[in-house]
């Protein structure tokens, strides 16, 4: 797995659409993560950095401790379909901040240990998504609301790769 920033200009134009899309405070806290396919299309998965709350909190649909919450969390529920034009790689080379750079190499070298059980939470949390509203548990339901929209923001990263927009029949929405 590969590491990446996200396009402030990618954010904006989801958020005009879904305003869970979490903020990339203008690259002074921009988005770091990964991608992974699903489906044919990608998802970025951004982290939530070190916090104390991380270590008592449990794994779940839309949650995941990287090394017990000592290296922060991966926040499944900002998860967003991207286009990669919209990824910046991270090279480490140009990281100044000795003590960030370790943390993104040690979280890194986690997430690479952890891929099999990292993909199958995400992708359990994006398969919600295809059920139907009387199908979902209510845990299921309390996760949808705190998600990002990603049937909505797969049609915009669509719209956004091709410029066109791209009816979707179930959504029934341009």
């Amino acid at each position: 797995m590969k590491l990446y920033n996200i396009k402030n200009e990618y954010i904006d134009y989801l958020r005009e659409y879904d305003k869970k899309v979490a903020h990339n405070k203008n690259e002074k806290r921009p988005y770091v993560g990964f991608v992974i396919e699903y489906n044919e299309c990608n998802y970025y998965v951004p982290f939530s950095s070190p916090k104390t709350k991380h270590k008592k909190m449990k794994n779940g649909i839309d949650f995941r401790k990287i090394k017990n919450g000592d290296l922060g969390a991966i926040n499944f529920n900002n998860m967003i379909p991207v286009d990669t034009s919209a990824l910046i790689p991270i090279d480490f080379n140009n990281i100044e901040d000795e003590k960030y750079k370790n943390l993104l190499i040690d979280q890194l070298s986690f997430i690479d240990k952890d891929e099999v059980n990292i993909k199958k939470t995400a992708y359990n949390l994006r398969n919600i998504f295809n059920k139907n509203e009387d199908e979902r548990t209510s845990v299921e339901k309390a996760v949808i609301e705190r998600s990002c929209d990603l049937i909505l923001l797969e049609e915009k990263c669509k719209e956004y790769s091709s410029g066109e927009p791209v009816f979707n029949p179930k959504s029934r929405r341009w």
